[in-house]
């Protein structure tokens, strides 16, 4: 990381662009708000173990073009990210490893081929399907479309927790400066994941690293060296961080989502560099399963308010990098990130470089970034300790004395942790059935776990939809109400009341019934300065939902806002299959299959409406529905 590539990626002036730069970024940007984030997962039942590729491919006039393609090192989620238009999803297993679908290697269509159009500017999920040996007849001819879309580069796998190989040109220092300056064309290279060095070992501690702007894996070079690998296994966060920050931040959750469901490990640790810090922070504050997990958190060189030049770049600037918008001072994304203070599992120190200058045009900085912004008192508020160090924004990252703190910090925390043995938790064995006998089981299916008490987050376990009995876990003792969620489908009973013992296995049954159901959330359009791939705008306090309407099919339901329930009874009332509308989320249960009318009403926004078909037994998760403000 040269010591001044953070300090170009936030001179924002036009000055300091080629024309050719500007037009590269001008380019990119115009793309990204054109562009829209597909989320599905690939099933298999295959005994092979060989990468996945799945691409999304268009045809006009009988020609096959590729939007884009990611290669999976197993069954799992997938990311795409595609322009405007029209397209299919077609994945195989690549048996041979020669990158192109041969006969007899096993396939599948999302929807058995039919076409999407995802929205502008936004993100489409759900989109899950399964590869076998039914649909070997229906494999488009996409070897010179993809050598064609792919100009000779090879792509690394992006499924979380996918081994990686640091001297790549994916991970190099070049690529990491791609990613500011053009962060849509370097996702459809690189991606956006959490990635291995080595095999995944119960028996060591997971460190994860987050780069910041303009950098790449590589930044961590001299901490990766010095680590302990016979007890830490390090984790790299590699994402481009010219995206819009609360898309990179939901990536960062997703993928430890994903590494949790896999591996279920208790103890996790975060060190983040710079804006990767700003990033972690705001995954870090979330309820989710994993984070109960994270133990340690260490920023380093964090703006945590932002840096002053951005604001000046996105008003003046004539080509805006979406994450310039977040790091302005006081951003809406720097709100959200100090809406909630870092959970108590969670110890958190503060390490800050003050090796720097300053002048009458710049204050007191590090190089780079502000001693002002890095010692926000927000963020000293939430940490344990505050530490200096006299190194600069870039030498920070290669300080024996940096990394010595660190390691000292690591083993205190280590010391402090109490080490949970499997036989101090509980098991489930979860048997279900369908009815009728002959129901399509759903590719997705969790067993999910809420506290009968108080008000502590639910726990999920992912199982096989086709296995009828299996047990997981482990559990943490304690009374809960469990769930069998598979959208689509309604749960008998809606839920058991079980104990958990240490070392006991509680039995759970379930009849999963197809049932139609439509649900969604409820965002504003946003406008052209604001419509970037994989970013929501919300609605504001003022542009209050005040009904959601559904007619047809022979029936008509009206919900009113109920936005006094607490998530824990948004989550109940959901698992139970019941009807609600709560802040921008709704959800409708037991409807025929039809075709419906969706109305939606909001203060200060134009009526919308929409159709919608249910289809009981099947349901994608439509993308937000978008009102438009008055």
């Amino acid at each position: 990381m040269n010591r001044f590539r953070f300090t170009l990626a936030i001179l924002l002036t036009a000055c300091i662009l080629s024309g050719c730069a500007l037009v590269k970024v001008r380019e990119d940007v115009q793309f990204s708000k054109d562009s829209s984030l597909l989320f599905g997962e690939i099933v298999s039942r295959s005994p092979l173990k060989k990468p996945i590729f799945v691409i999304a491919y268009s045809m006009d006039d009988g020609r096959l073009s590729v939007g884009d393609y990611a290669v999976l090192s197993e069954p799992g989620p997938y990311e795409l990210l595609v322009r405007q238009g029209r397209y299919r999803i077609f994945a195989f297993e690549d048996a041979n490893g020669n990158g192109a679908y041969d006969p007899g290697e096993w396939v599948g269509h999302y929807e058995k081929g039919a076409s999407l159009m995802p929205q502008p500017g936004g993100v489409a999920w759900g989109l899950d399907f399964e590869i076998s040996t039914v649909g070997k007849n229906q494999a488009p001819p996409l070897s010179a479309p993809m050598t064609l879309y792919s100009g000779g580069k090879k792509k690394h796998s992006t499924s979380a927790g996918a081994i990686a190989d640091l001297n790549d040109p994916s991970f190099s220092a070049e690529q990491g400066e791609k990613g500011f300056w053009e962060p849509l064309d370097s996702f459809q290279y690189t991606g956006c994941s959490i990635y291995f060095l080595e095999p995944y070992n119960p028996e060591k501690m997971p460190v994860l690293f987050v780069h910041g702007a303009a950098g790449s894996p590589q930044d961590w070079k001299y901490f990766l060296k010095t680590l302990d690998r016979s007890r830490y296994q390090p984790w790299i966060f590699y994402y481009p961080s010219g995206a819009r920050l609360e898309t990179t931040s939901f990536f960062l959750r997703k993928k430890l989502y994903d590494l949790y469901g896999k591996y279920h490990f208790d103890q996790l640790f975060v060190v983040a560099h710079s804006m990767g810090g700003l990033v972690s922070r705001s995954a870090l504050i979330e309820d989710d399963l994993h984070n109960r997990s994270v133990r340690l958190f260490l920023s380093i060189s964090t703006p945590w308010n932002g840096e002053k030049r951005a604001k000046t770049g996105v008003e003046h600037s004539p080509a805006v990098i979406p994450s310039w918008k977040d790091m302005e001072p006081d951003s809406g994304f720097i709100r959200h990130a100090f809406s909630r203070k870092i959970p108590d599992n969670i110890r958190y120190y503060l390490f800050f470089g003050h090796r720097g200058g300053g002048s009458l045009f710049r204050e007191n900085n590090d190089n780079t970034v502000t001693l002002e912004s890095m010692l926000d008192p927000r963020a000293q508020a939430d940490a344990l300790k505050v530490v200096g160090f006299n190194e600069d924004h870039v030498s920070i990252l290669s300080s024996p004395d940096v990394f010595q703190h660190y390691m000292a910090i690591a083993e205190t925390t280590e010391a402090n942790l109490k080490k949970t043995m499997a036989s101090s938790r509980g098991y489930a064995d979860v048997r279900h059935s369908f009815r009728p006998p002959d129901t399509k089981p759903p590719l997705q299916m969790s067993l999910v776990l809420v506290p009968a008490k108080g008000n502590a987050g639910e726990t999920q376990f992912k199982l096989n939809p086709s296995t009828p009995r299996q047990e997981t876990g482990a559990i943490p003792p304690g009374d809960y109400e469990a769930t069998l969620c598979a959208l689509g489908f309604k749960s008998e009973p809606a839920n058991h009341t079980v104990s958990i013992a240490a070392g006991k296995i509680s039995d759970l049954r379930y009849t999963l019934v197809p049932q139609g159901m439509a649900a969604g959330i409820i965002t504003a359009a946003a406008g052209a300065a604001d419509s970037y791939w994989g970013y929501f705008l919300e609605l504001s306090g003022k542009h209050k939902v005040r009904s959601v309407t559904l007619e047809g099919a022979g029936i008509r339901r009206s919900l009113a806002p109920s936005d006094k329930m607490s998530e824990k009874q948004v989550l109940k009332t959901f698992l139970s299959s019941k009807d609600f509308l709560c802040r921008n989320s709704f959800a409708f249960f037991d409807l025929p299959a039809g075709d419906y009318t969706l109305a939606i009403e909001a203060d200060g926004c134009e009526p919308y409406k929409t159709k919608i078909t249910v289809k009981p037994g099947e349901f994608t998760p439509p993308p937000p529905f978008r009102l438009v403000t008055k």
